[in-house]
């Protein structure tokens, strides 16, 4: 019976050290490399349509997961933080793609210009019905491609 006891107790204690061992590597494993990370490739006048007709679907679909985003550049500016965020055009024309930028590129960016934007997709934006203002889609820690 004692034998059973320190048999129970010994795999309990493995268990318990599996465990805090994938916890910690968890824990530790920080960031996805955006930059190295494989990436769906999608139109920003695509990606948002899906997101207007079906935001559950396209939730489901995107959300959180590295896109590329091809398109026009609406606008761009800077943040709070002095990082850049392009928006990209989109077919309702009052919404956009709100890329932000994960650090600051040397390269010039202008309105019309086509570029393609790596990043994190978080989703859709409320808007405001009341004032007319379509939804934004968003793009997180985001880099442009060459």
């Amino acid at each position: 019976m004692a034998k059973r006891s320190s048999t129970i107790a010994a795999i309990i204690l493995l268990l318990l050290l599996a465990g805090a061992a994938v916890g910690y590597y968890f824990y530790n494993k920080g960031p996805v490399n955006i930059q190295n990370a494989s990436a769906t490739e999608i139109d920003a006048a695509t990606l948002y349509i899906l997101f207007l007709k079906d935001s559950t679907a396209a939730q489901n679909k995107y959300s959180g997961k590295i896109l590329t985003v091809s398109g026009i550049v609406a606008q761009s500016t800077s943040n709070q933080a002095g990082l850049p965020v392009i928006l990209l055009q989109t077919p309702s024309g009052a919404g956009f793609v709100n890329c932000s930028l994960q650090a600051k590129d040397g390269r010039p960016i202008t309105s019309g210009d086509t570029i393609s934007i790596k990043g994190i997709c978080s989703g859709l934006g409320q808007g405001d019905e009341e004032l007319g203002l379509q939804p934004d889609l968003y793009l997180e820690r985001c880099i442009i491609q060459p």
